[in-house]
């Protein structure tokens, strides 16, 4: 795309009347800030790992979707999208109490941007994982840049990558070994 194409798709949003595309990029500004602030390293490790275990398990294990589904009485999509939480949900409270458990979290500023960036590319791949197990009927409705964004196949595959790619490029600058000398 050139210069032109994405000055277009960021007028498709309408921040001054903001609607559930102007909500979503605000949600992933404001959610980010907040979760990077709250959550230690463990956790949003924790948090990661249990996204990609759930969205696997959802896409390997389609029994789950269709056992919560008949116990629903829902559609596929939505059965898809519940299974995925319900499994994020337990994942995350198995994996935070006994797996990636950290010592005390350093504060400084290496530590607050990385947790900031970590976070907010964490909450972008969740967003982008959501989206995919929406029906196609709801993702039309969105605005070119919310698809270009979390929709399109380029930028599912692009939001996988991001927090593993950012994990190992620079999460081994602010480990737990560099603050040990």
């Amino acid at each position: 795309m050139d210069t032109n194409s994405y000055a277009n798709l960021l007028h498709t949003v309408n921040f001054h009347n903001p609607s559930w595309d102007a909500f979503i990029f605000f949600a992933w500004i404001i959610v980010s800030i907040i979760y990077s602030f709250s959550a230690g390293r463990g956790r949003i490790i924790s948090i990661l790992v249990s996204v990609y275990m759930s969205e696997l398990l959802v896409i390997q294990a389609p029994f789950l979707s269709a056992a919560v589904g008949s116990k629903l009485g829902a559609a596929v999509y939505l059965a898809r999208l519940v299974t995925f939480l319900i499994l994020f949900a337990f994942l995350f409270l198995i994996l935070s109490k006994f797996v990636f458990r950290t010592s005390v979290e350093s504060r400084g500023f290496s530590s607050w941007f990385f947790s900031l960036v970590f976070a907010f590319l964490q909450v972008g791949f969740l967003i982008s994982v959501i989206f995919t197990f929406l029906p196609p009927e709801i993702k039309d409705t969105f605005a070119p840049l919310v698809k270009f964004v979390f929709i399109n196949n380029t930028s599912v595959f692009v939001w996988l990558l991001l927090p593993i790619v950012f994990l190992v490029i620079v999460g081994r600058h602010v480990s737990d070994h560099s603050r040990l000398e």
